[in-house]
């Protein structure tokens, strides 16, 4: 008989600057972005109800498109919708999308370091300080 494949294991880890501040957030964002890490830790990205993107996907209208996009390649950032302060559907109706994301490296497809909570648009991504930390 074959060896039985074991399941993959899935990892989040804090930056130093997320991790500063993580407690101090409200209790509902907590709550949305412990329900992320929880998510993740299981099942990685898939099926998490909230848009999940690579960062340098970013609109033409945005007057620093290129140097947006520079900087999420070079520093392999997404970001997820996690729900706060709610959920709404987006206008594709095939996933939701909330006002605040939370920026992560995507270390490898199981290892994720989370960097900072913000707004999504305009989005400004994490400093370079931030996300060489």
């Amino acid at each position: 008989m074959g060896k039985k494949q074991s399941k993959p294991e899935f990892e989040v880890i804090f930056g130093n600057t997320f991790n500063k501040y993580y407690n101090n957030y409200p209790e509902t964002t907590l709550d949305c972005i412990d329900d992320f890490i929880e998510h993740f830790e299981s099942r990685g990205l898939k099926d998490w109800k909230g848009k999940i993107a690579p960062s340098y996907r970013v609109p033409e209208n945005y007057n620093n498109r290129d140097e947006i996009i520079e900087k999420a390649k070079n520093h392999n950032l997404w970001h997820v919708h996690i729900g706060d302060p709610s959920w709404e559907k987006s206008k594709y109706g095939n996933y939701y999308v909330s006002e605040w994301v939370l920026h992560f490296k995507m270390i490898t497809p199981y290892k994720i370091k989370l960097l900072e909570l913000g707004w999504h648009n305009p989005m400004l991504l994490p400093s370079d300080e931030i996300c060489n930390e």
